[in-house]
């Protein structure tokens, strides 16, 4: 079993490296894993203490950034070690202010796990949600290092479940010191699955996180100038299916003048942008252009990363993207500074879509005649507006604590020494 994983892995990687002759982010992928092992001995000084966190992308990121910082508030002589899978999370943070190296995590071979364990020696470790990788994860529990999997989720037909490395899966989770779940279907079950016997149900991390990015929102002064007392749309993580039924949408409600649109795609296509530019051209502005402001702008297109969780601070409704197909991003984030929020119909993995459904400040729409059909409504109905505003905050605020948990539970197990 474990030589057929090993293959796959090596196929894999043959894989990669013939599509990053002509896909950017594959060729990212590849380029970023050369010569890993000399870049993380330059960082790895003897008699340090490092603290592992293993993240898929940029929103495992997310969900562990608050248990980070608490580390380095509260243990700051550890060092912090990131690394990422896709170069989606790796370009966006490989900067991140609080780490003290981030980088991609090696091919999941053999060799490689034992190659960055020998100089990394870390004194915990932390991986994010179902990010199981099987070499690296058997060298951790081999060499008897802490490690923990926080926000974790699977569902009755999880590959980790059914698929032919089951038996490898099972002993990856049972590996675990300790397990943090999202839900109580997930502990019953991995507890049924892999016999583990510490598995405590502590919510959703990223609940924690879009919190903190409202109790820390720092204003974007063009956006305060171009909302002003507007209506406001904020579509976030969009892709070209997205924006196709949004424009469909926007040329429906051109009796709101009071409305204005801020787009904040997933991906930035500088040609795309100038294409719709092209269609709008009395009403579309770049943020990199804000300096041509003038008041007939009513598209803002985001042509930078990083701004988007405070992007939703100006919005009254938010339309967030992936949920026709390529899976759906974050809704948390809208819905903690009290957005409508409206995302495709296709969202039977993410658990967070349903609550919001449920709890009636999230709506999923099936084509862009229901988009249009619930801007229409939102865009007319202050009081309902205001109505949900207050029920979406709630509904953030209610779900929070999951690091709190986490962070207690580490306090009692002393995993934090001081190096002094």
């Amino acid at each position: 079993m474990a030589y057929l994983y090993n293959t796959g892995i090596l196929l894999l990687n043959v894989f990669l490296r013939f599509v990053s002759l002509f896909h950017p982010k594959a060729s990212l992928w590849v380029s970023g894993r050369k010569n890993w092992r000399n870049r993380l001995a330059e960082k790895v000084e003897p008699g340090q203490q490092w603290v592992w966190f293993h993240c898929a992308s940029l929103g495992e990121f997310e969900q562990c950034r608050n248990l980070i910082e608490w580390v380095k508030a509260n243990y700051s002589e550890h060092k912090i070690l990131i690394t990422f899978f896709s170069p989606s999370g790796y370009e966006i943070r490989k900067n991140y202010a609080l780490a003290d190296f981030v980088t991609y995590l090696p091919l999941d071979t053999p060799k490689n796990a034992a190659d960055f364990l020998d100089i990394l020696k870390p004194a915990l470790v932390f991986f994010v949600k179902y990010e199981l990788w099987l070499n690296i994860l058997k060298e951790i529990e081999s060499r008897k290092i802490p490690s923990v999997l926080i926000s974790a989720r699977v569902g009755e037909n999880s590959r980790f479940l059914t698929s032919l490395f089951a038996p490898l899966y099972r002993r990856a989770f049972l590996g675990f010191h300790h397990i943090f779940a999202q839900d109580e279907a997930t502990k019953e079950l991995l507890t049924r699955f892999s016999g583990h016997k510490a598995i405590t149900v502590s919510g959703d991390t990223r609940y924690d996180r879009v919190l903190a990015n409202r109790e820390s929102f720092s204003a974007i002064p063009f956006l305060e100038k171009f909302t002003q007392s507007k209506l406001c749309l904020i579509c976030g993580s969009t892709w070209p299916v997205d924006e196709n039924a949004i424009f469909s949408a926007w040329d429906r409600l051109k009796d709101l003048p009071e409305l204005v649109m801020v787009i904040a795609p997933h991906e930035i296509n500088p040609q795309r942008i100038q294409q719709w530019k092209q269609k709008y051209p009395a009403e579309t502005l770049l943020f990199s252009e804000q300096e041509q402001y003038i008041s007939s702008h009513r598209i803002l297109w985001i042509d930078n990363i990083g701004m988007l969780s405070r992007l939703y601070y100006y919005g009254h409704v938010a339309y967030v993207g992936g949920g026709w197909g390529t899976g759906l991003h974050n809704i948390l984030e809208p819905a903690t500074f009290g957005n409508i929020v409206l995302f495709g119909n296709r969202h039977e993995k993410f658990p967070e879509a349903a609550d919001l459904i449920a709890g009636g400040g999230g709506f999923a729409v099936k084509d862009e005649n229901a988009l249009y059909d619930y801007l229409r409504k939102f865009f007319t109905d202050k009081e309902l507006r205001e109505k949900i505003c207050v029920s979406n905050k709630k509904f953030i605020d209610q779900r929070s604590g999951a690091t709190r948990i986490i962070v207690e539970w580490c306090e009692r197990m002393a995993y934090f020494q001081a190096t002094t």
